[in-house]
């Protein structure tokens, strides 16, 4: 997790965004469902003496759209695909993955949206969207994307024996809303793949 922080930390200074080394560990503690980063020492103790075993992370690779006026970061094995028209007439591009008997999907969303309009209420019609979907157990949040906060909507359904669990990232870009949805069966193997590809991600100037 302080890797994590590290990384964190240098990807926002990268885009002109420093965060304080504090605010970067409270940020990757909360990711993991701690309550702060003291809260996480006192559950994991200190194991800064402990042989790192962690995996290393995927390269990646850029995907930039100057029709649809956007950038964000890949990971290099995973493969590009198509907007599917019938899932949503606002799908731009795909991305995903299937290993170890696991599917991971990435699909990036550009709509219009009226700017005096709350994220809140971009929130709620997705919601109510869904839900007609079969999707539940919602819940909203925000998280660090491209160059600030931005709002989130978590939610799941059964699938294929297993839970099928979302997450969508909103960027509101003066009359477009972009979302960045991601889905998987398996979400706790991509937690930093998810949060890189999230941090990635511009709008491009010619978009505003």
């Amino acid at each position: 997790m302080k890797a994590e922080a590290d990384e964190l930390e240098s990807h926002q200074r990268a885009l002109g965004n420093p965060i304080k080394h504090c605010e970067a560990l409270e940020h990757v503690a909360k990711k993991h469902g701690y309550s702060s980063w003291r809260a996480c020492r006192a559950m994991l103790g200190d194991e800064s003496d402990k042989p790192d075993t962690r995996k290393a992370a995927p390269p990646m690779q850029q995907y930039r759209s100057s029709e649809w006026n956007f950038s964000i970061d890949f990971p290099a094995h995973w493969n590009i695909f198509p907007p599917v028209p019938n899932n949503s007439p606002y799908e731009a591009v795909r991305f995903a993955s299937k290993e170890e008997g696991d599917f991971h999907i990435v699909i990036v969303f550009r709509q219009p949206r009226d700017p005096k309009e709350a994220p809140t209420q971009w929130l709620a019609d997705v919601q109510q969207r869904l839900e007609q979907a079969g999707f539940g157990n919602f819940k909203t949040g925000e998280a660090l994307g491209g160059r600030g906060m931005v709002p989130t909507l978590d939610f799941d359904k059964p699938r294929d024996g297993r839970t099928w669990s979302c997450r969508e990232y909103f960027f509101g870009a003066g009359t477009l809303l972009y979302t960045i949805g991601f889905g998987s069966n398996a979400p706790e193997k991509v937690l930093s793949t998810r949060d890189r590809m999230v941090q990635s991600f511009e709008v491009l100037p010619t978009a505003l």
